[in-house]
């Protein structure tokens, strides 16, 4: 049996605490266990030949209308010796009616009630715990009642004043009752049944729980520290191993978010028994970590607030656990639980791709994620580019990442060129020029694109990242920039202002006429001019070597402009026909086409 206060120790305590004259009753020796006998049949109880005086005082006190302060701490420990002998005689048949009919349980219930909450000054928790445990052996006794005795026990315990105000034999008390209650509630789990297990574990965390919201933070810590004995012993108990499959996946989880807010810098929770609870969490991943999006946005929530090196880097080390063993899960809900730029978001970022395994499974991950036709490009992947040892640890993404910019969706391209612009910035030329030489074929069509922020953005990483990385092979880019040029040039007549402000210092286009036909059709008419222009001045030349069947070809796409809507264009289209038909008298020099065709070697 679990050790228990001898029954005249009440007298001693308060003798030791100095407690006041009135609050002493001491019980005579020879009359303390004194009751006057039974008056029933007790045949039907097996266990009262053996145990007839306990038997006899326990009725005694529960007919009693007035229950003695001295005889509250007997009749608890007599319910402890009745149960625990009565197993002694073989299985206590008859006992658990005897517990019923005289309410043993409801009795006890009501002595923890009725216990002062400000102060703790007998031993009548100590021995309620110890009594409930005793009656949790014997089936049925406590069948209905288990709910309503928890109530009665954590409220009574749990409230009372912190520990640092105990006089020093109270806090003695109090650290028994404590411990009765944890072996009290492990009874309880073993000696329910089967099909009532499920529902008792779930009720005791609920209860355990709700405590850990109080506002008294020496409530929170009591509740907190029996979720940690409860849990612990869940696994570590041979016999209670069997009933953790009963909790609820949403208790696990909601002890788990316990267990990470009590290492907040402001939670009064020891952080090293908090390290040790997530240690115990990691210890058995399948069975705490169910609700991983729960868990993260928990973490998310509470990251700023948990500065202690032991406390973050066991948080850390969940991070990881979780992304080694649910990458996919991972890494949607962190992309999904914080804004673009969030910094915790970037700290967990961190933590979990602090080493190879979980980056190389994440990195998996997010390239599948990628390759999803109708995906959205994350902006957390964006905000995490930002970072120079972030961009470099994700930079084996960027050829999936590519990919992305002939996706049909407008935002998706614009997210991808964004994060383009900040990952490659942080590369060195070497680690960037693989994504380049993907990049190079990608770029040119969307110099053209509907989206003005995404020709800006396009003609960006064009100018700032692109030509820097092709600087030393001179040839290759010079064939490059050509076919780059005349877009560009036209774009100098850009309606967005960032766009052409952008090419203003820019060389001048080469003679690839074929490629300015389209602009013909643009929808800008701005656009539809500088194409008619330039189209003009690169196609003089073919007059003079006597090209009649390409020119009648450029005047053909020309002529619809005669009916264009405005007509500064109209007017410039009719021109540049009537010259480019015309007759050629004398070679002109061909500076003007030269100077557009200059390049800088």
């Amino acid at each position: 049996m679990a050790e228990r206060p001898p029954i005249r120790s009440r007298l001693a305590w308060q003798e030791e605490v100095g407690a006041p004259q009135e609050l002493r009753s001491p019980l005579d020796p020879k009359q303390e266990d004194v009751v006057q006998p039974l008056q029933i049949d007790a045949g039907w109880l097996p266990v009262y030949q053996f145990e007839r005086r306990r038997v006899d005082s326990i009725v005694s006190f529960v007919s009693s209308p007035e229950k003695e302060e001295s005889q509250k701490i007997p009749f608890l420990q007599n319910i402890c010796d009745l149960c625990y002998n009565s197993k002694r005689h073989g299985p206590p048949q008859g006992l658990d009616l005897f517990c019923q009919r005289y309410g043993l349980a409801e009795n006890i219930k009501v002595l923890l009630e009725e216990e002062p909450r400000n102060k703790l000054r007998t031993a009548v928790r100590w021995n309620a715990m110890l009594a409930i445990a005793e009656l949790s052996a014997v089936e049925r006794a406590l069948e209905g009642k288990e709910a309503s005795l928890l109530q009665a026990c954590f409220s009574s315990v749990f409230l009372l004043p912190p520990e640092e105000k105990m006089q020093d034999m109270a806090r003695y008390l109090f650290l028994k009752t404590m411990e009765a209650m944890d072996n009290m509630l492990q009874a309880l789990v073993l000696g329910s049944s089967a099909s009532r297990v499920s529902e008792l574990l779930q009720n005791i965390f609920q209860m355990l729980l709700t405590f850990t919201t109080s506002e008294r933070e020496c409530v929170q810590e009591r509740a907190v520290g029996r979720i940690e004995k409860m849990s612990s012993a869940l696994f570590r108990h041979p016999t209670l191993a069997s009933c953790a499959r009963y909790l609820r996946t949403s208790e696990r989880t909601d002890i788990v978010l316990v267990f990470i807010e009590a290492m907040r810098d402001t939670s009064i929770f020891d952080k090293k028994r908090a390290t040790d609870l997530l240690d115990m969490v990691m210890e058995f991943p399948d069975f705490w970590l169910a609700d991983l999006p729960k868990i993260m946005r928990c973490i998310h929530k509470n990251l700023d607030s948990i500065n202690t090196a032991p406390a973050r880097q066991s948080v850390a080390s969940l991070l990881l656990l979780m992304a080694d063993r649910r990458p996919g899960k991972v890494l949607t809900t962190l992309l999904s639980l914080a804004p673009p730029g969030d910094r915790t978001a970037l700290d967990m970022w961190d933590m979990m791709i602090s080493t190879a395994r979980p980056l190389k499974k994440i990195l998996k991950n997010l390239r599948k994620r990628l390759l999803v036709i109708d995906s959205m490009f994350p902006e957390g992947v964006i905000s995490g580019s930002e970072s120079p040892d972030m961009a470099r640890k994700i930079q084996s993404l960027l050829p999936q990442v590519v990919g992305l910019l002939d996706h049909s969706s407008t935002d998706v391209k614009r997210r991808v060129l964004t994060f383009f612009c900040s990952v490659m910035g942080h590369l060195k030329r070497e680690e960037a020029r693989p994504t380049v030489e993907q990049l190079e074929e990608k770029l040119l069509p969307l110099f053209d694109d509907e989206s003005s922020q995404l020709r800006e953005l396009s003609i960006c990483l064009f100018r700032e990242r692109v030509q820097s990385v092709m600087v030393h092979d001179k040839k290759r880019i010079k064939s490059y920039v050509h076919r780059a040029l005349l877009p560009l040039f036209f774009r100098l007549s850009d309606q967005s202002n960032n766009v052409a402000k952008l090419e203003q210092n820019r060389s001048r286009a080469q003679e690839l006429l074929s490629q300015s036909l389209p602009y013909l059709r643009d929808a800008q008419a701005s656009l539809r001019e500088a194409a008619v222009r330039f189209i003009g001045l690169a196609a003089r030349p073919l007059r003079d070597r006597r090209e009649e069947e390409k020119l009648a070809e450029i005047c053909s796409a020309l002529r619809p402009l005669e009916t264009d809507s405005k007509s500064f264009v109209r007017s410039l289209a009719a021109q540049t026909i009537v010259i480019l038909s015309s007759p050629r008298e004398q070679p002109r020099s061909r500076w003007a086409l030269q100077a557009l065709c200059c390049w800088r070697r």
